[in-house]
This record gives C-alpha cells, structure tokens and sequence, in this order.
C-alpha cells in the first residue's frame, strides 16, 4: 500500500516576505501540502492509498474534500479506529490528525481541496482552495478488501467515572485576551490535580462566538456527547472542535504518566493569549512535591527578574 504524507500547513506574503508576527488568520492566506503549492501527486488507477492528513499551521482550519474518492477514516490522532467511517468531507482544526484510505477507480485528474469554511461570528473566514493536484493513470490494480476495524473499542465507554469537571472556554475579542474558568494562562498555576488510576469526565464549555479546537498532551480522550447529544465515538483522540455556544463531554483514563502537562485551545495565537491550563498527575491527587518545588522555584525566578528590572 502507497503511504503520503500530505502536512497542511499556511503562510502570508507580504512585499515578498513570509510574515512572522501580527498574522491576521482572516486575511489572504497561503495554503501548502508538504511545503508546496498544489503539489502533484501521481497514482496507479484503482490502487488503495493511505493518505497521513494532519494539520501542522497554527491558527487556520482545513475542511478537506476529495474529487472523485471518498475517505475511509482507518485513524484517528495516532489512534487506529474501532470501527472504519466514511467521509465525505473532513474538518481539520490546527494540531488534528486523520489517517485515511482512498482509491480512484478510473483514471483522470483529481484534486484535494479545503472547501469553504467559518469558525463564527467572532472567528475566521476562509474560502475554497485547491491544495493538491492527484493524476489517476496507468492499469487499474486489482480490488483488494479494506478493513473494518483496527483496534478492540475504547474502554472508556463503559469506565466508571470517578470525578467530573467543568471547564469554561471564554474571550475578550477587545483586549485579544483568552481564558479557561475565568483565567489566563500562568506557568506557576497548576490548574487540575487528578489522581493515577482514575477516570475523569470533563465538561467543556465554549462561552465565545468562534470555535476553539481543546487540545490536550499525555493522555488521549473519547468524546462522549456533543451539545448534549450523546456521540459513538469510533477511536480516542486528542484534540476536538468546541461548538460556538456549546459544549463537549470527554471522558479519559489517568494510566501510567505521573508529572504535569498541559491542555489548551489548539488556535496557539489564542494559547499564547491565556487559553491554557496545568494538569498534574500524582498517586495521592494531590499536588506533588517536585512540581511544588518547581513552582517555587519558578516564581522565585520570576520576582528575581522583576526585582532586576525595577
């Protein structure tokens, strides 16, 4: 089977230089395959291709659309699928990942697009490109069977919960200042102790009037309703899309990692701008010792640096 990479990836011009800082994601925007602009791929007529699909900009989203194929969704953020889905279309929020299955029975000229998409009232508004050109010839390969599944179903949909949790995405669109439960980002802030060996349900509300992709590092979760609506969730992921005025339910499992992460609003312009939050993992749920320490430290550090400034 043919594997392709295919990395999304944005860029803006500007008297013939890339911008770097005070990027509008709602202005005329570059899109890239692979670093390229409208890349070529060639393929053999009715040969199966796995396309890796990832998103790797910062801030812009990707509603990606075939010609000619469908996407056979085989994975999911690294993680393979219970139960292979059908789409027609994807959406990908910055940091998402799809590993899917195409074929193209007759030969021809195809394309990979990003199909016309608004993240809401106070967010972005992207039109259609074409981002890859795909030439379908040669002699058709023969049929071979696609699989129906990859991977046992998640345990987390039949997981007693132990704790649940609320989490409330918000926005200032004047200061361009973002928050979670009311407040920005602080490194010497731990956000969320949970204990190793539980499951946890949170619930994320999105307060705002554009979506926001939740992100979160180490531990993977199912989502398990949308808006209230519950969802079969076919594989684990890591990062999911918040409705405007909406929320999502997840539910994940602390397993092996003890230590402290992070989790946050995958748009890293609003990350930057207060959009994300600690957790810590120890065997008691509570605080531990090193990274008390390691606060500590750190904002010693901190008012050593003021003190120097002053």
């Amino acid at each position: 089977m043919q594997q392709h990479v295919v990395a999304l990836k944005d860029l803006q011009v500007k008297n013939g230089a890339i911008l770097n800082t005070n990027i509008d994601s709602n202005a005329p925007t570059t899109r890239t395959v692979n670093g390229q602009v409208d890349p070529v791929l060639t393929v053999r007529t009715n040969e199966t291709q796995m396309l890796r699909l990832a998103n790797i900009g910062a801030d812009i989203w990707y509603r990606l659309q075939l010609s000619g194929a469908q996407f056979r969704v085989i994975a999911q953020d690294a993680n393979p699928v219970a139960q292979v889905w059908i789409a027609d279309e994807l959406v990908l929020p910055p940091g998402k990942r799809y590993d899917v299955l195409v074929r193209w029975p007759n030969a021809g000229t195809h394309t990979l697009k990003t199909l016309p998409y608004s993240t809401g009232p106070d967010g972005d508004n992207y039109p259609e490109r074409r981002l890859m050109t795909i030439k379908v010839e040669g002699d058709p390969a023969p049929d071979i069977a696609w699989p129906t599944s990859l991977a046992p179903p998640s345990p987390l949909a039949t997981d007693q919960v132990d704790r649940t949790r609320q989490f409330v995405f918000s926005e200032n669109t004047k200061t361009n200042q973002f928050y979670i439960n009311g407040k920005q980002f602080k490194a010497t802030r731990v956000n969320v102790v949970a204990k190793l060996g539980t499951t946890e349900e949170w619930i994320i509300k999105n307060v705002s009037r554009e979506e926001h992709p939740f992100h979160i590092h180490v531990n993977d979760f199912l989502v398990m309703a949308i808006n209230g609506q519950p969802v079969e969730s076919y594989s684990e992921q890591d990062t999911v899309p918040l409705p405007v005025g909406g929320e999502v339910r997840i539910r994940m499992h602390f397993k092996r990692f003890l230590g402290a992460y992070v989790f946050h609003c995958h748009i890293l312009a609003h990350e930057d701008n207060g959009m994300m939050g600690i957790i810590d993992i120890t065997k008691n749920g509570k605080l531990s010792k090193a990274t008390q320490q390691a606060l500590d430290k750190m904002n010693s550090q901190m008012a050593g640096q003021h003190e120097g400034h002053q």
